[in-house]
């Protein structure tokens, strides 16, 4: 059986339309109906994304057998589209002495930890909603507007979050000595404003502050 034989019979097997193939792999359906019509096979550019496709492994795409003689083996592979942002990202990381690879990972670790907390701010409550986003620190508002006041604060660079008491001007959390002036700045600057949006319990996106 030929790679392109090996491909229709993984359609068929899969019920899965030349279309939809089409879809996956990028690939025009006019070549793929060639390889049935003209009895050829994929270029070696296309294997990858094909097998992405099908979910199999190269092996078994270009042999029909795996190391264990069986093609249902965990494919462990990706397929990364040339002119993406994901495929520059990457290139640029294989390009990258290990040391800097370590920098870059550890980074990227760190910054999902923070996006995780920061999403897990408005998983506490459901009826927060962000107001106002300025220097890394993020200010959100209770739409329930149950008991005084109050604004939900997080500061992305250090994970910190924090509570404002709006009428009070109170600031709570464990925020530095350079971030908080910058709290209480923006907050002289949008009480007035912050106070009308709760007494009408009505929320609204604050204009941008620097």
């Amino acid at each position: 059986m030929t790679i392109g034989q090996r491909v229709f019979h993984l359609l068929e097997e899969k019920n899965m339309t030349q279309r939809e193939f089409s879809r996956r792999t990028g690939i025009a359906t006019n070549t793929i109906s060639n390889w049935k019509k003209k009895n050829t096979n994929p270029g070696s550019d296309k294997i990858m994304c094909i097998c992405a496709a099908l979910e199999v492994t190269p092996e078994y795409l270009l042999s029909g057998v795996t190391e264990d003689s069986k093609r249902g083996k965990e494919v462990d592979f990706m397929v990364i589209p040339s002119g993406t942002k994901e495929r520059e990202l990457l290139e640029m990381f294989n390009d990258m002495e290990w040391i800097d690879r370590e920098h870059l990972l550890d980074y990227a670790k760190k910054t999902l930890s923070k996006y995780a907390h920061h999403s897990g701010i408005r998983k506490e409550s459901d009826s927060l909603e962000k107001i106002a986003e300025f220097n890394d620190i993020e200010i959100f508002m209770d739409s329930n507007f149950e008991g005084k006041p109050s604004l939900a604060v997080y500061y992305i660079d250090d994970d910190i979050t924090g509570t404002i008491d709006i009428q009070k001007g109170l600031i709570e959390g464990d925020f530095s000595e350079y971030v908080r002036p910058v709290i209480y700045e923006w907050l002289n600057d949008n009480r007035a404003q912050l106070l009308d949006m709760w007494g009408k319990k009505k929320i609204e996106l604050l204009p941008e502050w620097e």
